[in-house]
């Protein structure tokens, strides 16, 4: 495997997080979803990619764009540009209230400052939407740039960094931000609010927290060089409603899936690496999401690689991206799920299953496959090949190359739906290695 090396952060004050090659099952626990900031509790990854216990919430119910909440701030600027000097120090500990309140033509800008925040939120769902309570909101036309500094919160709802609104941005580079506390996140954008983060550190420790989190009416954000860890239930690295780009990061996720993309959402990774507990992708919700990764791996202790629940999900893998998982399968498919799985270059091991709904997988380049196939439809293009890891059922089968070159038996039977395989004149072939490739029964 090809290991990702981050490059110095500037000016950091805080060193980066260790991450793990990959995360060995942990022992089942209960988690609160409280304000309590003990030590987090632990899941095993069979309870979250079940759905058992440990599962991880959409995003805030979408509240309206003209419902945001009047959110006060400690120190708040509506307009003008402020320079603030360096290393001040922004803290609040009321409910309710951000440490940093920028909105309107106001325009922040701080280097190595610090900002703590305590106190919970009245509102999960505003904070999840509109970013009450927030550590640094930036909200409706606000923007902030943060140079180097620690963001400290404890208390629900209390994300450390937030942008929510048409024209709302913050930006971030060389920071620490650590977030403790249910519904808490590290960073977070609603309603069009952008997101830029560079060589950021961010960990958060509550249940259903996020650490990079996209809330309703879709936002921006783009992560580079970072490092990113959680410890709460329910608490993938990324959870995207909106649109999230991801380069040369690591996470480390301890009780959730790596990622998790909702109706609307969209994830772009290109070589990251991340290692979580249960699971790898999500994607979910009823409409369109969308993934694509470039290089990097996906390790998941338990769980399956990809689920799709209910969703239009596109999925793209390309420049030799590792995807595993211990106990698992590579593709999920159920609650009426649509999946498009396309893999260009790539090495796959696991199984294809589609319980409730449809997939298409289409392979192409030097891409193999090892595993079975069921309820799925399958293109294996010129010079790719599937090696078949048990009996299996087809919806439909293309083949670019002759069935001896593209398909290896193993000793397994596959069957494939005639009708949605013209090119196969429905006949019976015997395999490489050993099985056969039939027409179904009627």
């Amino acid at each position: 495997m090809k290991h990702l090396r981050l490059p110095r952060r500037p000016g950091s004050r805080r060193a980066a997080a260790t991450v793990s090659a990959l995360l060995l099952p942990l022992a089942l626990s209960g988690c609160s979803d409280d304000d309590s900031t003990a030590a987090p509790p632990v899941a095993s990854p069979a309870a979250t990619a079940s759905g058992a216990r440990c599962v991880t919430d959409p995003p805030a119910p979408d509240e309206g764009a003209g419902a945001s909440p009047a959110g006060v701030g400690a120190y708040a600027l509506d307009s003008g540009e402020v320079v603030a000097p360096r290393r001040k120090t922004f803290t609040t500990k009321e409910g309710d209230e951000s440490a940093v309140l920028v909105s309107g033509s106001g325009r922040l800008s701080t280097r190595d400052s610090d900002v703590t925040k305590r106190g919970a939120t009245s509102s999960v769902d505003a904070s999840g939407g509109h970013g009450l309570n927030a550590a640094v909101l930036a909200r409706d036309g606000g923007q902030v740039t943060l140079s180097g500094g620690e963001f400290d919160t404890k208390g629900k709802g209390a994300t450390g960094v937030f942008a929510s609104g048409e024209g709302a941005r913050a930006t971030l580079s060389a920071n620490a931000v650590k977030a403790k506390g249910a519904s808490a996140h590290g960073v977070m954008a609603s309603y069009g609010g952008v997101l830029d983060l560079t060589y950021v550190d961010i960990d958060t420790a509550g249940a259903q927290a996020a650490p990079i989190a996209t809330g309703p009416g879709g936002a921006k954000v783009t992560v580079s060089g970072s490092t990113v860890t959680s410890a709460g239930c329910g608490s993938p690295g990324v959870q995207s409603a909106g649109d999230v780009t991801v380069s040369g990061t690591l996470f480390d996720v301890a009780n959730s899936e790596a990622f998790t993309v909702e109706s609307g959402g969209a994830l772009t990774l290109k070589d990251v690496r991340a290692s979580a507990a249960a699971g790898g992708v999500v994607l979910r919700g009823a409409g369109d999401t969308a993934f694509s990764m470039s290089g990097g791996s996906i390790q998941a202790a338990d769980g399956d690689v990809f689920s799709v629940q209910q969703a239009v999900a596109d999925v793209k893998l390309t420049g030799g991206a590792e995807v595993t998982t211990k106990d698992g399968v590579l593709l999920r498919v159920r609650d009426k799920g649509v999946a498009t799985f396309s893999a260009h270059n790539e090495k796959l091991t696991g199984d294809v299953v589609v319980a409730d709904g449809s997939a298409a997988l289409d392979l192409t380049g030097s891409t193999t496959l090892d595993g079975k196939v069921r309820g799925a439809s399958l293109t294996v293009g010129s010079g790719a090949t599937w090696s078949v890891g048990g009996d299996s059922s087809l919806a439909g089968l293309t083949l670019s190359d002759d069935v001896s070159d593209a398909i290896r038996g193993n000793g397994f039977t596959v069957t494939y739906d005639s009708g949605a395989s013209p090119g196969l004149g429905g006949r019976t072939y015997r395999l490489s290695g050993g099985g056969t490739l039939k027409p179904a029964s009627p």
